[in-house]
């Protein structure tokens, strides 16, 4: 049985994965050299199989009729576009943010925000959404952070959460996690508290819902949070 990290590498090699999930590969294959001889692995698959694939037959005219079809369209109207103001330079917003310069990149093409700040949730913890261009959806990206020390509420998740480490280090009852690891949890009864390393954490993560912390205090709290 394919594992989920497995079939989400064989998915974006294939260009078959929807934004959340694609910004996410793209980000861990920028970090992770694994994952990277992975993905590459894939692509020169899904080509071979492409090549392999039985020729399909067209007519003698069937470029004619599409040219045709081309220079018959109408003619658009040119876009006017208002002057956009100059953005700030990507290292920049690496160097304010705590993210790898790589991945700031990819969140930058991918995303609309216009704004990118770190908003408080709690003492030591922050978090930031990544809004993705033309996309409605309940799954929600964002970006994460502990200082150092600093550990989240335990709470359990609904559904999927993917976490990619950018900087830093958590640890939970599962083990330590360093940059370019992603941990993907699948069992809504796991409990966990993630706790930052001695030079902080800053994540990626992916959930498909709202967490569900065990704290009542929290669990009101979030009312605010929308974690």
């Amino acid at each position: 049985m394919i594992d989920v990290l497995e079939h989400m590498l064989m998915a974006y090699a294939a260009g078959g994965l929807a934004p959340q999930e694609s910004l996410m590969v793209a980000a861990l294959t920028a970090l992770n050299p694994n994952a990277r001889k992975k993905v590459k692995h894939y692509e020169a698959l899904h080509g071979r199989m492409i090549c392999e694939q039985e020729q399909a037959k067209v007519t003698d005219d069937c470029l004619a009729k599409l040219m045709g079809r081309i220079d018959g369209a109408p003619a658009e109207a040119p876009t006017v576009r208002a002057a956009e103001p100059p953005q700030q330079r990507p290292q920049a917003l690496a160097e304010d943010l705590g993210i790898p310069l790589a991945v700031q990149t990819l969140i930058a093409g991918f995303c609309m925000n216009d704004r990118r700040c770190w908003d408080k949730m709690s003492r030591g913890f922050f978090k930031m959404e990544i809004r993705l261009q033309r996309v409605r959806t309940r799954k929600r990206l964002r970006l994460l952070r502990l200082l150092p020390g600093q550990a989240t509420p335990p709470h359990a998740h609904r559904g999927i959460e993917m976490t990619l480490v950018l900087e830093g280090s958590y640890s939970d009852s599962t083990g330590t996690f360093n940059r370019g690891d992603i941990v993907i949890l699948t069992d809504p009864r796991f409990i966990h508290q993630p706790k930052a390393g001695e030079q902080g954490c800053v994540c990626l993560t992916l959930t498909e819902a709202p967490l569900r912390f065990t704290d009542p205090l929290t669990r009101m709290m979030n009312a605010m949070w929308r974690v």
